[in-house]
Order: C-alpha cells, then sequence, then structure tokens
C-alpha cells in the first residue's frame, strides 16, 4: 500500500493551494478529484489581498495580478435608484502588499494552480478519482479511492477534506452543522460583451424590491449578474433562455452580451461544528458555505488552507504536540462564522423585498453614512480571535502582520515576506539602539537562544530616509531591511510597539514594546511546540 503525508480530496482553489503549501515543505501529496478536468465556467469572481499574498508563497502571485484587475468598489443603489452605501478601494499604499480586492477568471486560476503544483516531485495529481471512505490507524488514515471503477486503498499521516459543499469527507468526520438561516435563490449569469453599451464603472448591487441584484466587472470582457428569485417565480423557469433575457433586460441591454454561464443557486448560510476528527480535517466549502455577497468564499478556504498547512508540517515534521491542529478549528471556526454571518446580513440589505423595510434600511443607511465614511471592503473581515494567538490583552493579536515593499541588504526592492522566511518570524520595528544594547547581555543571550530553539528568523526593520539600502545584519537579527514607504513603520508607531512575532500564514501571534517582553511571547511559543531553548531562562531587562 503505498504511503503520502497527506491525501487531499478535491483539487479546486482550496485543495490545490493546501498541496503547494505542503509540497514546499517537503510532504508527499495525493490528491484526488472527481471530476476530470477544471471547471471550464468562472464561479468564483474575487478574491483579497491575504489570497494574493498566499499566491506569492506559491510563487504564482505576480501573473495573477497580470490576468486580474483591481476590483473597482461598490456601490448600493436604494429603492429611489439613489446611493445608500458604498466601498471604496483601500487607498494606497497597499498594507499587505497587493490590490486589497481583485478580479479573476477562474478557470485560468485553477489551471494555472494545476501546472505549477508540476514543478514538485513530492506531489501526485489524480483528477478523475474519488474517495470512497477512509478509516484510522493508530499513526494513519486508509484512504479508499475509485478510479474508472477500480478501487484503490493508500495510507496517509492525514486526510484533508477541501471537496466542496456536497463532501465526502465531511461525512467521515459527521460534524454537526449551525445554519445562520439564509436560504435563498439565486441566478447567477456570465456574460461577455460583444457590444457597446452603458454599464456602471463599478460593482452595483441593486437593493430594490422590484427586483434585487448585483453587477459585477469581471477581468476582460467579463461581465457577471446575480439576480434573485423572487417568491413568484420557479428558480427552473430560468433555465428558459426567454425567461432568463427578460429578467436579465432589467441590468443591461442583452443584444450588447453573449451568455456564457447560466447557474442557479440555492445560497446558505452554514458552518460545521467540528472540523476535524483525529487525522481527517476539513477545509473550504467542506466545512463552511456562504452566500456570495461579500467576496470571501474562495477566501475563506484559502485562509484555511494557510493556516492549516503550518499546523500540520508543526506537528508532523517538527515535533509540536497533536493538539496545536485543535487551534485550526479553534481559531477559524468562530472567524468564518462572523465572516458567514456578514455575507448573510450583507444579501439581506441586498435582498430586501418589502417596499416599507427597504426604504427604513435606505434611510438607515444613508444616516450612518452621513455620521462616519463608508468602510472599505476589507475593513469588515475580522481578526482571529481566538486560537493560536497571543493571550489578550495584546495589541494586533491575531490580524495580519503588514507588508511593505523594502530593500534588502543587497539592494534589492522586494516584498517583505520574501525575507521573514517560511517559518515564524521575529520582527523589531525601528529599535536598533535597544537591540543593540541586549544583544550582549542576558536577555539578548536568551533571546537568540530561544529564537533558534522555535526557528524563528529575526528581522530587523528601519524606517527608510532615502536611497539607502538594508545593512548586513548586527547584533541578533538575521536580516535588515528598510521599509520603502513607511507602511510597517508607521502601523507600529500607531499602536505603541516595536515588536511583533509573526506566524507562518502572516497572522500577528503577538506584539510586544521590548525585548524582554517579546522574549517572552517566543518562551511561550517554545512551550507551545514543546520546543527549548539552550539556555536557562535569565532575568529579563
Amino acid at each position: 500500500m503505498k504511503r503520502y503525508d497527506a491525501v487531499i480530496a478535491g483539487m479546486g482553489p482550496t485543495g490545490v493551494t493546501l498541496a503547494h503549501l505542503l509540497a514546499r515543505r517537503g510532504w508527499s501529496v495525493l490528491i484526488v478529484d472527481p471530476a476530470h478536468e477544471v471547471y471550464p465556467l468562472p464561479r468564483a469572481i474575487t478574491a483579497d489581498h491575504e489570497v494574493m499574498r498566499t499566491f506569492q508563497a506559491i510563487g504564482i502571485a505576480d501573473e495573477v495580478a497580470r490576468e486580474s484587475i483591481p476590483h473597482p468598489g461598490s456601490d448600493y443603489l436604494g429603492v429611489d435608484g439613489r446611493l445608500i452605501k458604498t466601498f471604496y478601494p483601500a487607498p494606497p499604499p497597499n498594507p499587505l502588499g497587493w490590490e486589497a480586492n481583485f478580479l479573476f477568471y477562474q478557470p485560468w486560476l485553477e489551471s494555472r494552480l494545476r501546472r505549477e503544483l508540476e514543478r514538485y516531485g513530492n506531489v501526485e495529481q489524480r483528477p478523475g478519482t474519488s474517495l470512497v471512505d477512509a478509516a484510522e490507524n493508530a499513526d494513519s488514515v486508509v484512504v479508499v479511492l475509485e478510479h474508472d471503477g477500480e478501487t484503490e486503498r493508500v495510507e496517509a499521516e492525514f486526510l484533508v477534506g477541501c471537496d466542496g459543499a456536497r463532501s465526502r469527507t465531511r461525512s467521515l468526520v459527521e460534524p454537526t452543522i449551525t445554519d445562520l438561516d439564509f436560504d435563498e435563490w439565486w441566478v447567477i449569469v456570465d456574460a461577455n460583451l460583444v457590444a457597446d453599451t452603458d454599464l456602471p464603472s463599478r460593482a452595483t448591487q441593486y437593493c430594490q424590491p422590484s427586483r434585487p441584484g448585483s453587477f459585477i466587472i469581471g477581468p476582460g470582457s467579463l461581465r457577471r449578474w446575480e439576480i434573485k428569485v423572487l417568491p413568484s417565480e420557479d428558480p427552473q423557469d430560468f433555465k428558459d433562455d426567454a425567461v432568463l433575457r427578460r429578467v436579465l433586460s432589467h441590468f443591461v441591454d442583452v443584444d450588447a452580451v453573449e451568455i456564457a454561464r447560466v447557474a442557479v443557486y440555492r445560497f446558505h448560510a452554514l458552518v460545521a461544528d467540528n472540523w476535524r476528527r483525529g487525522r481527517i480535517l476539513l477545509a473550504g466549502d467542506a466545512a463552511h458555505q456562504m452566500p456570495p455577497f461579500l467576496g470571501q468564499g474562495m477566501c475563506s478556504g484559502i485562509r484555511d488552507a494557510a493556516g492549516l498547512a503550518w499546523k500540520l508540517d508543526a506537528v508532523a515534521k517538527r515535533g509540536w504536540p497533536e493538539d496545536v491542529l485543535d487551534t485550526y478549528e479553534a481559531e477559524m471556526r468562530p472567524h468564518v462564522r462572523e465572516v458567514v454571518g456578514l455575507a448573510k446580513e450583507f444579501g439581506k440589505i441586498i435582498g430586501e423585498l418589502d417596499p416599507d423595510r427597504a426604504r427604513a434600511r435606505d434611510a438607515r443607511l444613508r444616516e450612518a453614512r452621513r455620521l462616519r465614511p463608508d468602510p472599505t471592503r476589507q475593513q469588515v473581515i475580522p481578526p482571529l480571535s481566538a486560537g493560536l494567538i497571543a493571550s489578550p490583552p495584546n495589541v494586533a493579536a491575531g490580524t495580519q502582520f503588514p507588508q511593505p515593499w523594502v530593500r534588502d541588504a543587497g539592494g534589492d526592492r522586494v516584498r517583505l515576506d520574501e525575507v521573514l522566511g517560511d517559518w515564524f518570524a521575529v520582527v523589531s520595528i525601528e529599535n536598533d539602539d535597544e537591540s543593540r544594547a541586549c544583544a550582549g547581555d542576558g536577555t539578548g543571550r536568551f533571546f537568540e537562544s530561544a529564537c533558534r530553539a522555535l526557528g524563528a528568523r529575526h528581522v530587523a526593520v528601519r524606517r527608510s530616509t532615502g536611497g539607502e539600502n538594508g545593512r548586513t545584519a548586527t547584533g541578533t537579527a538575521d536580516a535588515e531591511v528598510v521599509d520603502l514607504d513607511g507602511t510597517l513603520v508607521d502601523w507600529a508607531s500607531q499602536l505603541g510597539i516595536s515588536w511583533a512575532v509573526v506566524r507562518p500564514d502572516r497572522y500577528v501571534y503577538g506584539t510586544a514594546t521590548s525585548q524582554g517582553a517579546v522574549l517572552g511571547l517566543v518562551e511561550e511559543l517554545c512551550l507551545r511546540g514543546e520546543v527549548l531553548a539552550s539556555e536557562p531562562v535569565v532575568e529579563r531587562h
């Protein structure tokens, strides 16, 4: 029986991303999917800078950026056709190093992700292969697969189900499901422009009871409409071209577009209550499903993959205790539940059918706009609030660590993640004097020892004063770089901190104001991972 480090069920964006993140850490991976080919039509269309940051780690982000377009922002139109709410793109500099939101063509993206996997000799892709069953042993899971009517058994340390809303893996975990009470039929129409026509320049939400809908601008000539099925309508009627074109004509001159795809969906807001049973885990739509109104469906799945990959590696390859895997669900489930809830609420805003309630909604949202600026889309995405992060209160724990452009010691302009490495990083920010003062005393020596025990890379960041390069590392730092646009230095200054411990998925484990305090955070992680520093604890400075 062939053995792998991991078997992944599902070759969509979540599963293939997880395969990448494990393969680059040296894992042997088998990834399977019942479908023989990439689905040829777009489904997901929107993603965010967290996704792009993960693609950066994989090595395809620049190419994805070239094939995508920045999200232009969204306008919400009320009963009278006037603005009630907006989302504007975050202004530069981009805090995570990429456009906050972008629009893409999913068939191209999935094909590109799969092609990139081919460079790994430790990954086996098997489209046209289904997961049938799985059973755990003491130190492995035996997975039963089916291909062209033939069954095969393979063994793996872990099985991860990224196999979507109809997940076979989920049936093995047998979780209860929390239903956030959203059950609506919508029609998705993807079309290509074939003639000039008057369309909005931004994504538009038509929050009008007579015909709620959304308009999204895709890359190239791709345009999408999401149209709510009214209570008096049969969802199946939209398979009739005449019915579809009549309804679509509310939003666009139907002679100016060529319809590429029509899909009738029943949107849900669901979160599995258990994401793990021993060596079997869930990620992406297998663990949660949300309506599309926040553009976070694929984002949440890739966030799962990024958070799970390093924890699997910590347990299987670095000797961390297996209960670290419990923190995957502990931090991701409440986070995604909040995101699903937000997506549901935006769906309720768009899809309100009662005219009186819709007018009251419009008045409420317009008053909110008068009292405070509309947020950017990313400002509504919550941080992690539990799991493997520093105990509260800790400023910025559970948020994404900023990624500025930096200049390294060789004079190269790179994004910060290229310097941080693939594991934990301890980042000192504008505190050269303290680092040098502590380098020779007890705190400095134990700090170095603790970082070595954790395997963390110490990176020193300082503000640019114009044209200079990073420096050859001094003191306790493994690398020193210059923050070219001030993104990270300003962030730290606003928070009143000068140190951060950054996880492999670029979430902040914790922040500190001194080397002694950050040493405490590194020690916490050493204890959590049951790794020991080579020197005894000394008195803090």
